[in-house]
């Protein structure tokens, strides 16, 4: 069963997005109306706090909690399923060419007799850790070889490429949560631009400011959606 964020966090949360998108509409309110628009932009900031507060918290209590990955047990899970591929004192095996990196496990291939392989089967049982692999500088061949495997088995645009390593990033699930927060942290200043944009364009139309901030949130949404991002 997935850890849910909890009610405290969810709180915090949605406080700080509301601080941060009412203060993105009181300066386009602020800028647009000048003097006369200041009560109102205070008004409206206070208010997105609240409403953020009331109906964010809810959703994002009930999302599930990021951790990081513990890299010990995907180092060893990954030398045991690797290990009937050991060729002995010299050569390739799983106990030194595997370790820990980072957020990730990297995996050597030098001395592989059979490294094609060792990739097949190490991208098998990835999941959701990030997967390092490292060439030997006297063979440059294995590299370009194996980048044509990555990109056929998880696609180019998961694979970071490097002189003497690739790496594959796992595979990214947007949820609930972070379709909120990004929708929170990318419309609100695409909206003072576009409002800005527009008023200016003629400042005695008000309605344009609001045309303006439409735009903006209907641009953020297309980011935000973006299925090829």
């Amino acid at each position: 069963m997935e850890e849910k964020v909890g009610f405290r966090r969810a709180f915090s949360a949605s406080i700080v997005l509301g601080l941060y998108s009412g203060f993105m509409l009181a300066v386009a309110i602020a800028m647009s109306f000048g003097n006369s628009g200041l009560k109102l932009a205070g008004f409206l900031w206070a208010l997105t706090i609240v409403i953020c507060a009331l109906f964010l918290t809810p959703l994002l209590a009930i999302s599930r909690k990021r951790g990081i990955p513990n890299i010990d047990e995907h180092v060893t899970k990954f030398r045991e399923s690797l290990d009937e591929f050991n060729e002995g004192v010299g050569g390739w095996r799983a106990y030194s060419h595997i370790r820990g990196q980072g957020m990730g496990v990297s995996i050597s291939l030098s001395n592989a007799s059979n490294p094609l392989i060792i990739i097949e089967r190490a991208i098998q049982i990835m999941g959701k850790c990030k997967l390092v692999f490292r060439f030997s500088k006297s063979d440059t061949s294995l590299r370009d070889r194996t980048l044509l495997i990555l990109n056929e088995k998880v696609g180019a645009s998961r694979i970071q490429r490097r002189t003497k390593s690739l790496t594959i990033v796992p595979e990214v699930k947007i949820d609930r949560s972070t379709i909120i927060t990004r929708v929170m942290m990318l419309c609100p200043p695409l909206m003072v631009a576009g409002s800005m944009g527009f008023y200016s364009v003629n400042p005695d139309q008000p309605i344009l400011a609001f045309i303006g901030a439409t735009a903006g949130a209907v641009l953020g949404m297309l980011v935000v959606t973006n299925q090829g991002r």
